[in-house]
């Protein structure tokens, strides 16, 4: 069945009707059809005056914007080059216009990636046999749409590029009416039309490719300038590019075989009827142990439902923290009472962010642990930009991004040494009958995780609730040991690093711009293994509590935190993407 045409096809056919003077019933038909796909939700990619949503990468060919097109120059003696979106998208209708010198190879990228370290992809060939390639770190990677002005014709075909090679190609009689779809030294228009494992080409309303293919199933979109070499007669060839509208369809999920998140129902408690978030995602301080720990103490001893979300790796369904652009689950914040998120450096898209930011606009409370001071970190051209760690140039109010705005600082510093100096938690001055600290001693709060920096004093209404003191190891450095050598017993201050002491427990209010005021709570302390320690435990689901107006639902004592089940978590410390996939943890391996 042909593809419905685009708008801009639409918009060209209908020019030629008024030329030709043609009935009004005709025209009138044009043009229903035309509002009905600009009401399908298009959007251009590029605004027709600059290239700031999108960055170069590969090779080094010219990209420059000519009255409203995007014109790729080939160059000599330089790989492929590729004009990359700055964010990925998952599934989608892309239609474009392309024109091509008949001496230039090009093509449309999609679902692409370009990763920092090698990235080895196991798949079956044609005859079922195993096979596995590797991609060097930088090098751009995916599904091609093949722009091939060549006799061979083999325009609108699917190419996987520095990966598998072919995977559709028009070949054959059957394929004749698609190889000839393609003008040479006119303008083409292609739609592609990605949709789950499904991915479909058409080149001026005529189907080329129709793949079923589920190795990537998300990446950036890519403008790409093949490479010619040394050959001299292709230089300063050009492609050019216009009328680029995307539609984003519905996510896909990355495996329904596979959980997405967990989920505990609290029975009894002062929590009961309250609904918790709990988000996962770094790369170093195993939130993704620790958040289950929290989720079971909150829901079994406490009566909160809690949903509890992951890093997961949209191209296996296993859990990766080192996959920064996917948390599936978020829509839970919808309904949420409170958000209790441990993340690093997420690039997410916004089909997901879109949940944190309205959440965040309704005011509700929020606890940060650890590394969510820097939370995110989106690129400086992208819709999200304003969370990053360290932002600037939007808003006042978002200076310094996230971690600033709604927790209170950013990623800052180590103020202790990694590995080697460990933290005790001392009660801040005036903050020992506050009911954070009910049940929490002075100096009975420690964790093996190092003290984090931060700018004195903290910002507007900041209260600082417990002190990092910076404590030197007595015994011996130990790679092996959970705590690297380090003890709760361990005592010797280090007398350069605790004047002042860097608060690691505050409260803060906040509001977003246009949004309703709201209050957190920010515990550097509290990586998995630092939860052994019970005063830990403690202040953090005492903070719960608080956070949710129920503080005269805390004891005396504190809130019960004992563990839930068996509950022995990793040593801190980072694991490469390689590494996570070779160990296929599901969501429910953390239940």
């Amino acid at each position: 069945m042909p593809f419905p045409p685009s708008p801009a096809v639409l918009m060209q056919r209908l020019r030629s009707m008024l030329r030709l003077s043609l009935p009004v019933v005709a025209l009138c038909s044009l043009l229903q059809s035309v509002s009905i796909a600009a009401e399908e939700g298009a959007t251009p990619l590029f605004n027709g005056t600059s290239l700031e949503a999108w960055t170069q990468k590969g090779g080094e060919a010219k990209y420059a914007v000519e009255g409203e097109e995007i014109v790729g120059t080939s160059v000599i003696g330089t790989p492929n080059s590729f004009l990359c979106t700055n964010k990925p998208y998952q599934n989608f209708i892309l239609d474009l216009d392309v024109k091509v010198d008949p001496l230039l190879n090009s093509g449309i990228q999609i679902r692409s990636n370009s990763f920092e370290e090698p990235k080895t992809y196991e798949f079956a060939d044609k005859a079922g046999a195993k096979q596995k390639v590797t991609v060097p770190a930088q090098r751009v990677h995916g599904y091609q749409v093949e722009i091939d002005p060549s006799p061979r014709g083999w325009s609108g075909g699917i190419y996987d590029e520095s990966r598998r090679g072919w995977l559709s190609s028009p070949t054959g009689e059957n394929n004749a009416a698609a190889r000839a779809a393609f003008k040479n030294g006119e303008w083409n228009h292609y739609r592609i039309e990605a949709n789950g494992p499904s991915i479909k080409t058409s080149i001026n309303g005529v189907p080329v490719a129709d793949l079923n293919d589920g190795m990537t199933d998300s990446g950036f979109i890519a403008l790409q300038v093949h490479g010619i070499g040394n050959d001299q007669a292709k230089v300063g060839k050009q492609v050019r590019w216009k009328n680029i509208m995307l539609k984003e369809l519905p996510a896909t999920p990355a495996d329904s075989g596979k959980p997405q998140w967990l989920t505990y129902k609290g029975t009894a408690g002062p929590g009961l009827g309250k609904k918790i978030v709990l988000i996962s995602g770094d790369e170093e301080y195993r939130s993704e142990e620790a958040l289950p720990q929290l989720a079971k103490i909150l829901s079994e001893r406490q009566g909160f439902d809690c949903t509890v979300l992951f890093a997961v790796d949209p191209e296996t369904g296993y859990v990766n923290p080192n996959v920064l652009t996917n948390i599936p689950g978020l829509e839970a914040l919808d309904t949420a009472d409170l958000m209790v998120i441990f993340t690093r450096f997420r690039n997410l898209p916004d089909a997901q962010m879109q949940h944190v930011d309205q959440y965040l606009k309704s005011g509700k409370p929020v606890l940060g642990i650890r590394t969510a001071t820097h939370a995110f970190n989106p690129p400086e051209k992208s819709t999200w930009a304003q969370y990053a760690n360290g932002a600037h140039g939007h808003h006042e109010a978002w200076t310094d991004g996230f971690g600033r705005l709604v927790l209170g600082e950013k990623w800052h510093t180590h103020h202790g040494k990694h590995k080697h100096q460990s933290a005790r938690g001392m009660i801040a001055p005036g903050a020992t009958e506050h009911p954070i600290l009910r049940g929490v001693k002075d100096g009975e709060i420690w964790g093996s995780t190092d003290v984090y920096g931060v700018r004195l004093p903290l910002p507007g209404d900041s209260q600082a609730l417990v002190l990092g003191q910076v404590v030197n190891r007595a015994g011996e450095y130990d790679a092996n040991d959970k705590f690297y050598g380090m003890r709760d017993t361990d005592k010797q201050a280090d007398p350069a690093l605790n004047d002042p002491m860097m608060p690691i427990v505050w409260l803060k209010s906040y509001q977003l711009p246009d949004g309703q005021p709201g209050k957190s709570m920010t515990s550097t302390i509290g990586a998995a293994i630092d939860m052994t320690n019970t005063a830990v435990r403690k202040e953090l689901v005492n903070g719960v509590l608080f956070l949710l107006d129920m503080a005269d639902k805390i004891p005396a004592d504190g809130a019960n935190v004992e563990v839930v089940g068996d509950f022995n978590p990793s040593a801190y410390g980072f694991r490469s993407k390689e590494q996570w996939t070779a160990e296929k943890k599901t969501v429910e391996d953390f239940k």
